[in-house]
């Protein structure tokens, strides 16, 4: 009874030390993917110089895409753009407003007025009177289900990396047992909370080291 006990404290030690080595080794891939793009004063850029941040920047490029204001949103937002602007005379067609185009000075109050409302408000006119207003939203380029799990969360990157550290080694030298595909998600699980943990107070360190320069 006694083996069985020391078997099992040994099979558990080294079950949590292999869950801490995965999760440095998913930490250590993604810390050599942060960095930062500088644009320098010729209008180039210069990515940060860490190893991975190519990679990283490649899977988190984004697309922006206008966002017309439209149904409700629209009606909510022209009704407080007459109550910023009760001196202008707004119509309300549609999805889109006339106003009166004949003094450039009234295009600029509405600029002013859906600045004051939100600042991500813009608008566009066609010159004849009609503007309509959009939000510039982001929309990454790749799928969030394949750039999270590959480089861009910690926590999500358990998942990927368990492929090279977990589910090939386990069915190179065991071959496919079930047991090993419900272990393979404890240990999917394990490594998950334990980058979390340790990101989270890495991030949290480097928060008080920047703080205090």
């Amino acid at each position: 009874m006694e083996i069985q006990v020391n078997e099992l404290f040994f099979l558990v030690f080294a079950a949590l030390g292999y869950v801490i080595l995965q999760s440095l080794f998913i930490l250590g891939v993604r810390i050599a993917a942060k960095g930062g793009t500088e644009v320098l004063p010729d209008g180039r850029d210069k990515d940060s110089e860490m190893i991975l941040y190519p990679l990283f920047k490649y899977l988190s490029r984004v697309r922006h895409v206008k966002v017309y204001y439209s149904g409700e949103q629209w009606d909510i937002l022209f009704g407080k753009l007459q109550q910023k602007l009760k001196n202008e005379t707004l119509v309300n067609s549609g999805n889109s407003l006339i106003y009166d185009n004949s003094s450039p000075e009234s295009e600029e109050r509405i600029r002013q007025g859906l600045k004051e409302i939100d600042e991500k408000i813009s608008m566009e006119t066609d010159g004849k009177g009609v503007i309509r207003c959009y939000k510039t939203d982001e929309e990454y380029v790749v799928n969030k289900y394949f750039r999270k799990p590959v480089i861009q969360c910690p926590i999500c990157m358990a998942s990927y990396w368990s492929v090279f550290g977990y589910w090939i080694p386990m069915f190179y030298f065991f071959g496919f047992e079930i047991w090993i595909v419900y272990f393979g998600i404890l240990n999917i699980c394990a490594v998950s909370c334990v980058n979390w943990l340790l990101w989270m107070r890495g991030s949290a360190h480097e928060a008080l080291i920047m703080k205090g320069k």
